[in-house]
């Protein structure tokens, strides 16, 4: 045993806590003391670059990239067992997503030790991904028990403040977690933070009743663009909107009109099961504010109590938007296609959601200017616009668009190949219409996307 424990210190750099000691010696590493922070397991990247920026301030660092099990106050407090393993070993390394179409491999555990001049500037930082929780832990240890806590303050709020998701568009997604026949956990439940790609729509491309424009820009741009004026004069700069309306008649085109206008905001788009995460969705949403939570098919989750009688996601959505505070800036933006099934505590009182906004189908102005855009790339000099938009009378945006990709493709049919000029006539629109239309439900005869008068 003593020649073994002889060879150990011989080698300082073959394992973590000789490497430790021979950085600061014993008697500074046993008086070290340790303090921890568990992190949701998207803040690893905000962590790691806390860290790396840390280090390069302060100068004279060793970075080891090495997988314990292990704690970092066992490995510096507690005598060696045969259970743990403290050689060095490559850390394995694992993908994380800077960018809609970008990610960067880093190790999932790494030990910085920030040499100082004497034994109280001296710092041990490490990061490690726990991949059964999924969690980030970070942990720092200091024989100043002060500086320790200091340190970790700093390269939390560093993370924040220089958070890779900060003034991005982030879609979240749930993963439930499954466990095996015996109720051991295989995989644990997490909440995803992906990066969505830019697919605003910009001054150009948005077709909107101008009434409801200038809706949206009040209580949502100008909340944004104007928040410290605002806040001078006591306006609370968080506020609920509701866009609701038939399927298809430009909530989620609404949506990402409004993401282009509010370039230095985080925003934030929810759907499906995440939206059953609402503490954790509002947390990510306060420390990334200025924030616009976007959830949207809210009638899914959040149904009145009558119909919803065993969720707890209701509650939690009601207690967050309460307790959201009059100078922190979040702002909610929920779409629905049914507001009839939405819970009234939600829609009715005021604080919660401020601005109901209706969006129904196109009227006749409207409608011609969608055509218009749709088919700006073909020829339609022998189209009669007037005939296409009386005939268009109750269609959604969304069925406008697939009736014109409908009609397009029957007048590509008169064409042999590639490369032959395309021609729109009145007739292909009026053939894709008895298509689409040709499979009725009931005796209104409704289809998807189309809503005659009545």
């Amino acid at each position: 045993m003593a020649g073994i424990l002889a060879r150990v210190f011989q080698n300082p750099g073959k394992h973590i806590d000789t490497r430790i000691e021979a950085a600061f010696g014993a008697r500074a590493m046993h008086a070290c003391a340790v303090q921890s922070k568990q992190l949701p397991g998207y803040r690893f990247v905000d962590a790691y670059n806390a860290i790396t920026a840390f280090c390069d301030e302060h100068g004279n660092t060793d970075r080891v990239e090495t997988e314990h099990q292990e704690d970092l106050n066992s490995i510096l407090h507690s005598g060696r067992n045969q259970w743990d393993n403290r050689s060095i070993k490559r850390s394995s390394n694992t993908a994380w997503p800077v960018g809609a179409d970008e990610e960067i491999y880093l190790p999932v555990d790494c030990f910085w030790i920030v040499k100082g001049t004497t034994p109280e500037e001296r710092l041990i930082l490490r990061l490690r991904f726990v991949t059964y929780v999924q969690q980030t832990e970070l942990t720092v240890a200091c024989v100043d028990q002060g500086a320790g806590e200091r340190c970790l303050q700093w390269l939390v709020a560093w993370g924040e403040e220089h958070s890779i998701y900060r003034n991005r568009i982030l879609q979240l997604s749930f993963e439930a977690g499954t466990k095996d026949e015996y109720g051991d956990v295989e995989s644990p439940e997490r909440l995803r933070v992906m990066f969505r790609a830019d697919e605003t729509v910009g001054d150009d491309d948005i077709v909107m009743d101008e009434d409801v424009l200038k809706i949206l820009w009040r209580n949502v741009i100008d909340l944004h663009e104007r928040r410290d004026l605002l806040k001078e004069h006591k306006v609370p700069v968080r506020r609920g909107v509701l866009l609701y309306g038939p399927p298809g008649t430009g909530k989620t085109y609404a949506c990402r009109y409004l993401c282009g206008k509010l370039p230095e905001t985080t925003r934030i788009m929810v759907t499906g099961t995440a939206l059953t995460q609402v503490g954790a969705l509002f947390s990510l949403a306060r420390l990334l504010q200025p924030s616009l939570l976007i959830l949207e098919d809210v009638d899914l989750i959040f149904a009145s109590r009558e119909i919803n009688l065993y969720s707890t996601a209701l509650g939690d959505l009601l207690d967050q938007m309460d307790g959201l505070r009059p100078f922190e800036d979040v702002g909610v933006l929920l779409t629905t296609n049914a507001i009839d099934r939405l819970e009234a505590a939600i829609k009715d009182r005021p604080g919660r959601v401020s601005q109901c906004v209706y969006m129904g189908p196109p009227n006749k102005k409207l409608r011609r200017r969608y055509l218009t855009r749709y088919l700006r790339d073909y020829d339609t000099s022998a189209l009669t616009f007037d005939t296409l938009v009386d005939e268009a009378d109750g269609a959604s945006q969304a069925f406008l668009k697939e009736w014109v990709h409908r009609s397009v493709q029957i007048a590509s049919e008169r064409i042999d190949g590639a490369g032959q000029e395309l021609h729109l006539q009145d007739n292909d629109f009026t053939v894709a219409m008895q298509e689409m239309r040709s499979f009725v439900e009931g005796s209104a005869g409704q289809i998807i996307g189309f809503f005659p008068a009545n």
